[in-house]
């Protein structure tokens, strides 16, 4: 490890956990101050080894953690889907945040009897061209038994097929991004700020991410990467057969807004999607595609009032590892009297 970067995670530790300064000193029973904290996190100083000790045992972390060899986490693909927008000091808050969570995440599933086990089922498929997307998200629909119609929750889907999933505040620009934890742990990491984000911008993210962990994408294609991650994200979200079935054709010269929004609030993708899935699918011109997007997505990009997916987009797999946890201990407290 960098030296410059156990300032750093230590720090993530410890907001990880929200704990203020004063929190984390009285945690370690007072054998580390305040002041030490404040200088160990601004690098001024480093613990000695029974004061890193006494760290990783209020953050309830072991000491590999703070040198950065716990758990592996694939940094180039962090700077990939962020498309380049973060510093190398915030890809380093990152990683050790996602560091972090997935070692406590994963000590807990183990200890619960509940662990993460991934599976990608459409591995080695290759995406080149808009076709190539569409037939990666019908297969990937088929193998996870989702039909063709709205799928109620990604978010849940994806915590039950294996993906974890890390709610965290992410510059303006970068809206999510993905990576491996030791190669066989895949996470995806999402700002859940509904000033950012609405649930359908969460949905259509959620699956870009997917794209990134499940599928590959040859350097020859007239698509860049992100493109076509974007094109299996709605092509998964709105199948081509369910478009055409609730359009009532595979052909259409016109289509209202009104058609849209029903649209949008069924399968929870934004109106902005469809409409150019609509053209991807052939359904529409690229012509008409353009002048509808031009008379109702460029004056109000984030669709206000325009229709909402009502269902809500969460993440619970967390909240039910530790409720066993909960009984788990209380189990063995009984035991103990």
């Amino acid at each position: 490890m960098k030296k410059e970067e156990f300032p750093i995670r230590l720090h993530e530790a410890r907001l990880m956990m929200g704990y203020s300064m004063d929190k984390l000193a009285e945690e370690t029973g007072g054998i580390i101050t305040k002041q030490s904290i404040s200088r160990y996190e601004k690098g001024i100083m480093r613990p000695k080894r029974d004061a890193l000790e006494a760290l990783a045992k209020a953050l309830n972390i072991s000491g590999e953690y703070f040198e950065g060899t716990n758990l592996k986490i694939d940094i180039p693909m962090l700077r990939t889907t962020s498309d380049g927008k973060l510093s190398e000091d915030e890809l380093q808050a990152i990683e050790a945040k996602l560091s972090f969570w997935a070692e406590q995440y994963l000590a807990k599933e183990k200890e619960a009897g509940f662990p993460t086990l991934f599976k990608n089922p459409i591995k080695g498929r290759k995406v080149s061209t808009l076709e190539d997307a569409i037939r990666a998200a019908n297969l990937l629909r088929e193998k996870w038994h989702c039909g063709d119609g709205p799928i109620a929750s990604i978010l849940r889907l994806l915590e039950r097929k294996g993906i974890m999933i890390l709610s965290a505040s992410l510059p303006d620009n970068v809206f999510g991004m993905s990576t491996w934890a030791d190669k066989k742990h895949p996470l995806i990491i999402l700002d859940f700020n509904p000033e950012k984000s609405s649930v359908e911008k969460l949905r259509f993210t959620a699956l870009h991410e997917l794209a990134h962990l499940l599928l590959q994408f040859p350097e020859e294609s007239q698509f860049k990467l992100e493109k076509r991650c974007d094109f299996f994200a709605c092509f998964f979200l709105l199948p081509k057969q369910a478009f055409i079935e609730e359009l009532g054709s595979n052909k259409r010269e016109t289509i209202t807004l009104e058609e849209m929004i029903d649209i949008k609030e069924l399968y929870g993708q934004s109106l902005a999607a469809s409409i150019i899935a609509a053209r991807d699918y052939d359904i529409i011109t690229t012509e008409y595609k353009r002048a509808w997007y031009s008379k109702y997505i460029e004056p109000n990009p984030r669709e206000i009032g325009n229709g909402h997916y009502a269902f809500p987009e969460t993440i619970g797999k967390e909240k039910r590892v530790d409720s066993l946890m909960k009984n788990i201990r209380i189990e063995r407290a009984r035991e103990c009297q």
